[in-house]
Parts: structure tokens; C-alpha cells; sequence
């Protein structure tokens, strides 16, 4: 996990490559088609790339790094989990250990989508594949979008007290009927 904010240059690198990534797959799955053939197969290159750069990226900055890649493990998220569910203030606004899960589902999944794609272009047979793949990989990059908004919503302020409805009826004795 990151042990400081991401700098300037850091944040630009990001903010492209998530760019091209979420830009060119959206352009790769709408253009699969055999009118709009070669967008689709110049964008899934550029997937494939930005995915080249940042796993590049991931292994070779210093341990605490923003770009390091996240490692996952089950205990850390199962705990946020059962202190989230129990109502602990705290872990709605602590960095959740599911980011990294999903990082490596839609790294995981954008990836062997693109790559497969890649190897398509020459073995005809992982066409079908290939576009298996792109549908799991939508899917995988909704949820991702859903979680983000989760978390955001989850670090929302909250009231201190809840409002309370009054207790009895107002007293309507003093209207006035027409």
C-alpha cells in the first residue's frame, strides 16, 4: 500500500493511463464489428501498451510508491469488512483493502482481454476467446466503477444525531374552517 500521496508526475501518469485504458477498451468493444475493424484493433493496441507501461510502472517504483502495485491479501479485507459491518466510524474512512482486489481483477481482466486480442490478430481460434474475455472484462470495469462510488459514498459525512419525527400529532384545534 502507498505510504504517501502521489506526486504530480505520478498523478499525470495515472490520470493517462486510465484514460487509455478505460477510453480504448471503450472503443475496442463498441468497434468489433467488420466496418469499424481496424479502431477496434488500434485501440485494443493501446490498451495493450498503456497495460505494458504500467505493469512496468508497478514492478520498478520503490516499495511505498503510489504506482507500486497493491498485494492483495484476504485477512486485511476481511477484517475492514467485519468493521464495517459492526459500525467502526473509523473503517469508512481508512483506505479500503478491496481497491487491490480490484486493481488485480481489472488488471487481470483488461489484460487477458487485450492480450488475447493481440495473439487473435494471428491465431484465428482465440477470436472467441478473445471476445469472452471482453464481455467478463465489462463487467469486471462496472463493478470497479460501483465499488469506487461505494467507497466514496461510504466516506461521505454523517450526521451526529438522526432527526426525530415529533413524538404526537400537532394540535389542529386552532384552525380555522371555511
Amino acid at each position: 500500500m502507498a505510504n504517501r500521496k502521489p506526486t504530480a508526475a505520478e498523478r499525470t501518469f495515472l490520470l493517462l493511463f486510465h484514460a487509455t485504458v478505460s477510453g480504448g477498451f471503450l472503443v475496442a468493444y463498441l468497434t468489433g464489428d467488420e466496418d469499424t475493424y481496424g479502431m477496434h484493433v488500434f485501440s485494443g493496441y493501446a490498451v495493450l501498451a498503456a497495460l505494458a507501461l504500467r505493469a512496468v510502472a508497478g514492478v520498478v517504483v520503490a516499495e511505498g510508491s503510489p504506482l507500486r502495485f497493491p498485494k492483495p491479501a484476504v485477512r486485511p479485507a476481511l477484517d475492514w469488512l467485519a468493521r464495517l459491518l459492526s459500525g467502526d466510524a473509523k473503517a469508512r474512512t481508512e483506505r479500503s483493502p478491496l481497491i487491490a482486489w480490484m486493481a488485480v481483477a481489472l488488471l487481470a481482466g483488461v489484460g487477458l482481454t487485450a492480450v488475447s486480442g493481440a495473439l487473435a490478430d494471428f491465431v484465428v481460434k482465440l477470436e472467441d476467446l478473445h471476445e469472452a474475455l471482453g464481455e467478463a472484462a465489462l463487467w469486471i470495469a462496472a463493478v470497479h466503477v460501483g465499488l469506487i462510488f461505494w467507497l466514496h459514498w461510504l466516506k461521505r459525512p454523517r450526521p451526529a444525531t438522526v432527526p426525530r419525527w415529533p413524538s404526537r400529532r400537532p394540535d389542529l384545534s386552532n384552525r380555522v374552517s371555511p
